[in-house]
């Protein structure tokens, strides 16, 4: 990992959260063919509080409409895939050791507690998502999660095993890398649109 992922395993400004979390905003609401809410003078903590609802909401909506939740969960993890892919270049992750430091530097911004170990074991003990999602919510969601992690290690697998929103103490998941080591990927130039992890 490069010095400026190395500087954000410690802080982040305040102004790279903002955008990220605009970003996210953007992706669901594209995701979901639903308007983009105005966000004017609210504090960081109220905009993520504000996209819980919203996630909350478009979902609840795609449901209760039979819409195509199939094209919903594609186009998410299509744009965090290409997120988890420019912050990849950006920390300079170059090993699954990198992919786990830099997945617990996104999900801290969000509120959530992430612990993930180089072997790939991944716990979530504190998510404030939890709070507003339902299950099935949750595991639309969570293609979020999939397509961060493929772009974050140029294509490697997030399998949730168990959901604080099913009811557990906690979440627990299993990253797989793809074989390959990371710096040889790259050299390949594959490029995110390849994600297809929902």
């Amino acid at each position: 990992m490069n010095l400026l992922g190395r500087i954000a395993s410690v802080y982040v400004p305040s102004y790279f959260k903002r955008r990220g979390l605009r970003t996210l905003f953007e992706m669901t609401a594209s995701a979901f063919g639903a308007e983009m809410p105005h966000l004017g003078e609210l504090s960081y903590d109220e905009r993520i509080e504000r996209y819980a609802l919203f996630t909350k909401s478009v979902v609840d909506y795609a449901v209760q409409n039979l819409h195509d939740l199939g094209l919903a969960r594609r186009q998410l993890c299509r744009g965090a895939c290409d997120l988890g892919d420019q912050l990849r270049k950006r920390f300079g992750v170059s090993s699954n050791s990198d992919v786990m430091v830099a997945c617990r530097i996104v999900y801290r911004c969000i509120g959530i507690d992430f612990r993930g170990t180089d072997s790939g074991d991944i716990t979530i003990c504190k998510c404030m998502f939890s709070n507003y999602y339902s299950e099935q919510t949750c595991g639309i969601v969570s293609c979020l999660d999939k397509g961060l992690l493929a772009g974050l290690s140029h294509g490697g697998k997030l399998n949730f095993k168990q959901r604080i929103t099913e009811g557990m103490d906690c979440c627990k998941a299993e990253f797989t890398p793809t074989e390959d080591d990371l710096e040889i990927r790259d050299r390949r130039g594959f490029r995110s649109w390849w994600c297809n992890c929902c």
